[in-house]
């Protein structure tokens, strides 16, 4: 679910079961309704849902929750405490969910929206691998969907990007490329370097900015100005390949 202060707008994305997706970490291609207990035998639990999404569909999602904190966004009052109260495997605080609930409770039935993928023409319908009918996706999202996960505050500022790679692996920065500018960051170049054993360090002047790339990336955040007229500065590295 999406979650709009700035519209007062719940959006919940349906993304059916059995979309086949390339899954992160280099764990090969699933459905997607088979990511969440592969994340929990790799001792990843919700984590590798939530880095699938951003590898497959060029998403930048961080957060990641059981089926209770579907609450927050379904609009019944006991669930949304439920959600805020029960205890469920996230990796949201529970002053995090505390927001969200004040926040739901806030937001009439009439600002809540659905967009089911398989009715949009996002995927298209195929024979998967075993005979059984499933989705992939049919092209890259369309600005609608894109749009609801910009950050406006961000996107305002004009902020300016610079991603060195350190990986040696081809399209992994621009791929990484594509998931920030979703946020409404615009790549001002990507800078190829030598091949080196980290994973992914981020610098920053704009510390919102700083924050969000660093939590959808899992990178560590480094308390330098980046180098340039450059308002932040990615590095990714060997490392960082094993688990994109």
């Amino acid at each position: 679910s999406v979650f709009d202060p700035g519209l007062e707008k719940i959006t919940n994305i349906v993304i059916p079961s059995n979309t086949e997706v390339e899954v992160a970490r280099q764990l090969g291609r699933w459905k997607i309704g088979s990511v969440r207990e592969l994340g929990e035998n790799e001792d990843l639990e919700g984590k590798l849902l939530a880095e699938t999404v951003v590898k497959h569909f060029k998403l930048p999602v961080a957060a990641w929750a059981d089926a209770t904190a579907l609450g927050f966004a379904e609009g019944d009052f006991l669930g949304i405490i439920k959600a805020s109260l029960l205890h469920y495997k996230s990796n949201l605080g529970m002053g995090d969910r505390l927001k969200l609930g004040i926040y739901s409770i806030r937001i009439k039935n009439l600002k809540r929206d659905s967009i089911i993928f398989s009715e949009e023409n996002i995927l298209k319908k195929v024979t998967l691998i075993g005979g059984e009918e499933g989705y992939v996706l049919a092209g890259r999202l369309p600005n609608y969907i894109v749009a609801l996960f910009s950050n406006p505050d961000i996107s305002s500022e004009g902020a300016t990007v610079i991603i060195l790679d350190a990986t040696g692996k081809a399209n992994v920065a621009e791929e990484v490329g594509e998931v920030v500018e979703v946020m409404g960051v615009k790549i001002a170049n990507i800078k190829k370097e030598e091949v080196a054993d980290f994973d992914c360090e981020v610098k920053g002047k704009d510390k919102e900015l700083l924050e969000e790339i660093a939590q959808v990336f899992s990178c560590k955040k480094l308390k330098v100005m980046p180098e340039g007229n450059f308002d932040l500065e990615i590095k990714i590295g060997k490392d960082f390949t094993k688990r994109y």
